[in-house]
């Protein structure tokens, strides 16, 4: 992927991470205006400004990579991601989270591994890049890195067992 080698990625695989869809606003038809995606572990929630159809839901994933969040945020941690929004945009003060239940959504990314060299000890720096748009995801990587964690946990408790 030539956008993760310019950001000096070495290696990079293809994920899907499961994020929770809140519905903002309403639309002429009465469908939400735009939706905000949020996982449990991230400090701030991605804004998506058109229809769901472009991130999968929950059960399509072709990436090899599954990282999963098992259950939505907070009703108050929603609302304070939303609240940040808004104070970022002030454009979308006046947009209201529907009294809706979130849609598990899926989102392909591409995660790529910048190697630092033995002066750092050997670790690896994460990049996170949509797999849509090709953009820099940075507010979805402490969710990425809690998932992968969770992942090698579930995978040593299964090889002790």
């Amino acid at each position: 992927m030539p956008r993760l080698r310019r950001l000096g990625a070495e290696t990079f695989e293809a994920a899907s991470l499961m994020l929770w869809a809140h519905a903002l606003g309403r639309d002429a038809r009465d469908n939400p205006a735009g939706w905000l995606l949020c996982h449990p572990r991230a400090r701030r929630a991605l804004l998506w400004p058109q229809s769901l159809s472009q991130a999968h839901e929950a059960e399509v994933s072709t990436a090899s990579l599954r990282l999963a969040a098992a259950s939505p945020p907070s009703a108050e941690a929603v609302t304070r991601l939303w609240f940040w929004e808004r104070m970022v945009a002030r454009r979308h003060w006046r947009v209201a989270l529907r009294e809706v239940p979130p849609r598990a959504v899926i989102l392909p990314v591409w995660l790529g591994y910048v190697g630092r060299g033995a002066k750092a000890g050997g670790r690896h720096r994460l990049v996170v890049l949509s797999g849509l748009s090709g953009e820099p995801l940075p507010v979805l990587k402490s969710a990425v890195l809690w998932e992968l964690g969770q992942l090698a946990g579930a995978r040593e408790s299964d090889a002790s067992a």
